[in-house]
This record gives C-alpha cells, sequence and structure tokens, in this order.
C-alpha cells in the first residue's frame, strides 16, 4: 500500500532523516517523560565513536525514551534497524524514517557503523514485543545472529540496553503470529490477544539501563565464524539478563 507517497528508498540511512522533525519529535517526548516518571542510566556508557545498541522489545515503540535521553544528551541521533513489517504501515512508516528507522538489513547496518552512527538493533523483533505473558522478559532472539555479525565486520562495540517495564502493559496470551496468519492472510503482522476484553494497560514504570559496551575483541574475518557468534552473542544476552534481572530484583525488594 503506497497511498503515502512511500518506497523502498525511503527505508534507507540518511534518505529520510529529518533533523528538525527529530528534533521536535524528540522535544515531544519530554513532558511525556515526565509524566510517566521514565528512568533512563547509563548513557555515559556510549562512547565518542560508532556503537551498537542491542534491547530486549518490549510491547510498542517504549525504546523511544532512551533515543530521546542520547539526542538530549550526547546530541547524537540513534539509527533504528526496523523490522521489514513495519514498513506495511502508511504514514507512521514515514514518520519512523524521519526520526531514523530504517530497514533492518545488514547493507543499511553496515553504512550506519561505517559513518560511526549509532544503531539501534532489537534483536527478537515483533515476535518479542507482542510474546504471552509466561515469556515476559524472555529474548526470544531464534537463529538471529545478524547484529552480531554487523558488531563484527564493522569492528563496533555491543551497548547492551535492558528495557523493563514494557513487557507489563498487558497480559497477552496465546500466539499473536499463527493468529495474525489466521486473520490475516500471511501478511506478516501479528494479531496480540490480551487476556481481558478491554485491553486496557497496566501502570508499569518504565526504566532503561545501558550496560558497559561489550567490545568484539576479533577481526572482521571471523564475521562468519558459527562459534565465535554463538560466544558473542552468548554474551550480550547475559549482560541484557543480568541488567534486567537486577532491576526486577531491586524492584522485589531483593539485593543481589
Amino acid at each position: 500500500m503506497n497511498i503515502d507517497g512511500f518506497n523502498a528508498e525511503h527505508q534507507r540511512p540518511f534518505v529520510s532523516f529529518d533533523p528538525d522533525i527529530a528534533r521536535r519529535f524528540y522535544g515531544s517526548l519530554d513532558w511525556l517523560s515526565r509524566a510517566l516518571h521514565v528512568e533512563v542510566e547509563g548513557v555515559e556508557h556510549i562512547g565518542a565513536g560508532r556503537a551498537l545498541l542491542v534491547a530486549n522489545h518490549g510491547f510498542g515503540w517504549d525504546v523511544v525514551f532512551p533515543m530521546a535521553t542520547v539526542w538530549h544528551e550526547l546530541g547524537r541521533p540513534v539509527w533504528t534497524l526496523g523490522e521489514h513489517a513495519w514498513w506495511k504501515f502508511p504514514f507512521l512508516r514515514r514518520l519512523a524514517a524521519s526520526v531514523g528507522t530504517v530497514d533492518g538489513t545488514p547493507e543499511n547496518a553496515d553504512a550506519l557503523l561505517a559513518r560511526d552512527e549509532l544503531v539501534l538493533v532489537l534483536p527478537g523483533g515483533l515476535r518479542e514485543a507482542v510474546k504471552p505473558r509466561e515469556l515476559r522478559y524472555r529474548l526470544l532472539w531464534g537463529d538471529r545472529y545478524g547484529f552480531v555479525q554487523a558488531a563484527i565486520r564493522n569492528r563496533a562495540p555491543i551497548v547492551p540496553l535492558a528495557a523493563i517495564g514494557g513487557d507489563e502493559l498487558f497480559d497477552f496470551v496465546g500466539n499473536a503470529y499463527r493468529r495474525g496468519e489466521r486473520l490475516l492472510r500471511r501478511s506478516g503482522i501479528p494479531v496480540p490477544l490480551p487476556s481481558r476484553l478491554l485491553p486496557i494497560p497496566h501502570r508499569v514504570r518504565l526504566k532503561f539501563i545501558f550496560g558497559e559496551p561489550i567490545a568484539t575483541r576479533v577481526g572482521a574475518e571471523m564475521a562468519n565464524d558459527p562459534r565465535t557468534l554463538r560466544q558473542l552473542r552468548h554474551e550480550v544476552a547475559g549482560a541484557l539478563h543480568e541488567l534486567i534481572e537486577t532491576e526486577l530484583a531491586r524492584r522485589a525488594g531483593i539485593d543481589l
């Protein structure tokens, strides 16, 4: 559907990004962040050069809050590698592209990291965002290793970003992707189902924590080595889990 004049070219880095729109967009988030008491910690872990920011995917686009914090405190945009299904939503995709969302391809990741940009990736994609309540805060990365390959190819440090709260907004049940295949004729768009009749979100405290950067420590020639990819992905997943578990324990009054 192309009712908004959007085409494949607009999914590439630097094509649709508009600093003025990004400035207004992130500025408009300030009041919302204060109203929701959103917390963002660890921005000092982001260095001056290129970096791959890797986050768990809570429901919705809650990562705009740490993106806005980076924009305000470091004066740098955060480019997001968007899932392919994202580009099926007219008008919303134009806004996303104007503030730095690009198609999540290896070529786009390389183009951005080669320019020393900050690139955000959510390896679990929409599948992780609409997972059932039984899988809260689980990383559903499946066989996705592209992000660690990109980090190795471009010798970019990986900064884990833990998103706390988004998983608790709704109590989803069942398999949203299988439901989408049945109801939307295999469009690739998931259909989440809340456990309650009215999808009223829970009141949650949103918090985002940037962890210490993880160096790739290997040459670009190792970007296709299965053992290297598994080890690095396990290290990143472990760092994310530790950040998440520490914060959840703290909220429960448990000191780790």
